[in-house]
C-alpha cells in the first residue's frame, strides 16, 4: 500500500443535494416502528432522517464487491477487505422539516 499516492486524497470533497419528502418520513417512521401517518410539508422529520437523505449512487457496474462505489472514486482505492465509517461530524443549524432541501457535503480529511 503506498499512503503517499492514498493521501492524494486528502482534500477532496463531494456534494449531492436531497429532499425530504413524506414517503420518506413515513418510511423511516415505519422503521423505527411508529405510526407512519401522513406527514406533511413543515412537519417535523423524524430524527436521524439525516442518514437517509443523499446516499452515494452508481451503476452496478461501478460497485464494489461490498456494494458500495467502488474504490479510486471519490473514497481512495485503499486495498483492504473492509470499510468502516471512522469519524465525522454533524451540523445542525435548524430542525428538518418535511419538503426541506438539503445538501450533503462530504470532505477526506485524513488517510
Amino acid at each position: 500500500m503506498n499512503l503517499a499516492e492514498l493521501q492524494a486524497w486528502i482534500g477532496r470533497t463531494e456534494e449531492a443535494e436531497d429532499w425530504i419528502t413524506p414517503q420518506m418520513t413515513r418510511g423511516l417512521r415505519a422503521v423505527l416502528d411508529q405510526d407512519p401517518g401522513e406527514p406533511q410539508p413543515g412537519d417535523p422529520a423524524p430524527p436521524g432522517i439525516h442518514w437517509c437523505l443523499a446516499p452515494p449512487t452508481a451503476p452496478m457496474s461501478a460497485l464494489g464487491p461490498d456494494g458500495h462505489p467502488a474504490r479510486g472514486g471519490f473514497l481512495p482505492p485503499v486495498p483492504l477487505p473492509r470499510r468502516m465509517w471512522a469519524g465525522g461530524e454533524l451540523e445542525f443549524l435548524d430542525r428538518l422539516l418535511v419538503d426541506d432541501r438539503v445538501l450533503r457535503r462530504s470532505r477526506i480529511e485524513s488517510v
